[in-house]
């Protein structure tokens, strides 16, 4: 009877264990599963990580180290929580003993550090990860690694280093997916450098080879690049087919940055086709998704598209808006190209510097001139970026206070400068005076000769009105053909004088130039602080009166807010039976 006990209790031991084995075999199928589904199929990768992990109670530290892999590609490329990814596969760096899981580890965060802009991180997890390399006895996960070197090399700048990676994945013989990320890392590299082959088929080959896979956002970032192609070639419709046809397609990837790019070049593609709603629709959802592609290309050229409509539909307030977002776009942009560099050569300059200190341990008499030399470099690159920086920024702000067609300052900058000096003045006593002018029958040059001829005369009225103001004068473009002139140290008298002599010399344009002759008249409208006081508005709103006066009494003449015109204007405002000139 003991026998038979004992007998019974091994072969419930054995058949435990044997349950066990499978169990973990089985798990270990799902994990291989997951792993291939990863950037294929979503769905179905997302109902096997929820299997993985409700079933990893009887699984070993390795299959939860697997797990854990799974999970930080799903918090980062699912759930939209790169750093919460990027956190994971950390750790899951340090602790793994398994060559293979750590090499895949380092490529994880070198590819998640390019998406979070983490650029240094990013550089030395994957010089880790690279380090390994020799470790690594599986050539898929090898060429994995270098698809993550590929990746981040490319979102730092360095195209040049991303090609060499994508070539060198490509001369071995590699596996369909590898296949699909190396050529479409090349192509990527090949644009950015300028060096895509003439021919499409080698671009439709990736595209295939990657939607095959059902690696849809290679696939579609490939496809971009294609697009932009056709549309250098002047195929607008071509290229806004080929993307429209892969929108749903895009939208099922759920990665942010694809489709607000995809939607964007669908804005700037309509646009150049003269479909306006269209390319409006398409920037706005690009705008929408700001948050999630801040710092980004993409949200630099949807402003612009949005800026470009608001300016054709006359809008100055609405066009201004978004000119300022899009240079701050822009400024944003071209900061976070700096840090990439600036990231790439401070790490570059590390890695130098781990080289040099080994061979300062047998000359040290020479390691405290080589660290200083090192910080001198690395001190002139953060000031020399730091330079860069602040002359972009200052390049850009130039941008948002001129008006691009004239080169004169626009209406916020005429506002906030005449305010202040008109401050300074009325404290130190000093007299001013503003002057302000329209165009005679603009429209009708614009109906007569084209919107070409009225953007030249526009253009040659700033510059001979700028010719007669001082550096401290402020002129401006205030509307459509309405423009601004405030001049400290002015009484009315000499305003008036500088007034019809720019008359005058309007007058005088030769207006052959632009393909028509006609004449180009002004009517003035003149007012000073001895009437109208130190108040912007009130000086704006009087000078304004007199230029509906010169109007009415036959344009192209100067008429100046003087303290009888003051009165009369009091005077019609008790009787009824006069006039008033309402600006």
């Amino acid at each position: 009877m003991q026998w038979k006990l004992i007998t019974l209790l091994v072969v419930f031991f054995c058949a435990a264990n044997i349950q066990d084995a499978r169990a973990q075999n089985s798990y270990d199928s799902l994990l291989k599963e997951a792993d291939a589904a990863r950037s294929s199929d979503p769905k179905r990768f997302t109902e096997l990580l929820k299997q993985l992990r409700t079933d990893k109670q009887k699984t070993t530290a390795l299959q939860k180290q697997r797990l854990k892999y799974l999970q930080a590609y799903e918090a980062a490329i699912y759930r939209d929580q790169l750093s919460e990814g990027s956190k994971l596969a950390q750790q899951l760096f340090d602790e793994t003993e398994d060559p293979n899981l750590k090499y895949r580890a380092g490529g994880l965060v070198a590819s998640f550090s390019a998406l979070t802009r983490d650029f240094t991180t990013g550089l030395r997890y994957l010089q880790k990860a690279q380090a390994m390399r020799k470790d690594v006895t599986d050539k898929a996960i090898h060429d994995e690694g270098m698809s993550a070197g590929a990746l981040l090399y490319s979102e730092i700048g360095q195209h040049r280093i991303a090609l060499r990676y994508a070539e060198q994945m490509l001369d071995g013989n590699p596996a369909p997916r590898i296949q699909c990320f190396a050529g479409h890392f090349k192509v990527v590299s090949q644009f950015e450098l300028g060096m895509l082959p003439k021919d499409d088929a080698p671009i439709e080959t990736v595209i295939a080879r990657c939607s095959k896979l059902k690696e849809y956002i290679p696939a579609n970032v490939t496809r971009g690049i294609l697009a932009r192609k056709l549309a250098s070639d002047g195929k607008y419709d071509r290229a806004v087919a080929l993307l429209e046809s892969t929108l749903p397609e895009v939208q099922a990837t759920r990665y942010p940055r694809l489709i607000a790019g995809l939607h964007a070049l669908l804005a700037d593609f309509k646009l150049k086709l003269g479909d306006v709603p269209a390319a409006e629709a398409h920037a706005r959802m690009t705008v929408a998704m700001g948050e999630q592609i801040k710092s980004s290309s993409t949200l630099v050229s949807a402003y612009n598209t949005l800026y470009q409509i608001a300016a054709t539909r006359e809008k100055p307030s609405v066009a201004l808006e978004l000119y300022k977002r899009y240079a701050e776009s822009e400024m944003a942009h071209q900061n976070d190209v700096k840090a990439k560099e600036l990231a790439y050569e401070i790490v570059r300059h590390q890695t130098k510097q781990q080289a040099q200190q080994l061979a300062l341990e047998r000359a040290s008499t020479q390691k405290a001139r080589l660290v200083a030399g090192f910080l001198l470099v690395m001190l002139a690159a953060i000031v020399f970026w730091v330079i860069q920086i602040k002359r972009h920024q200052g390049q850009l702000q130039r941008l948002a206070q001129t008006d691009t067609l004239t080169g004169l300052g626009n209406r916020h900058f005429f506002t906030q400068n005449s305010e202040r000096t008109l401050v300074e003045a009325a404290r130190a006593g000093d007299s001013a005076a503003l002057v302000m002018f329209d165009l005679d029958h603009f429209k009708a040059i614009n109906d007569t000769y084209g919107h070409g001829a009225g953007d030249w005369v526009l253009k040659q009225v700033g510059k001979t009105c700028n010719a007669h103001c001082r550096k401290i004068d402020y002129i401006g473009r205030i509307g459509g053909e309405e423009f601004a002139i405030l001049l400290r140290g002015f009484d009315l008298a000499a305003a008036a004088r500088l007034a019809e002599d720019c008359r005058s010399h309007l007058a005088q344009i030769d207006t052959r130039e632009c393909g028509y002759s006609f004449v180009v008249t002004a009517s003035f409208g003149v007012s000073s602080t001895a009437q109208s006081g130190y108040d912007l508005s009130r000086l704006l709103s009087h000078a304004d009166q007199m230029l509906y006066r010169a109007k009415n009494e036959g344009r192209n003449r100067v008429c100046a807010y003087t303290s009888e015109t003051a009165s009369d204007h009091r005077s019609a405002k008790r009787s009824p039976t006069l006039t008033v000139i309402n600006g």
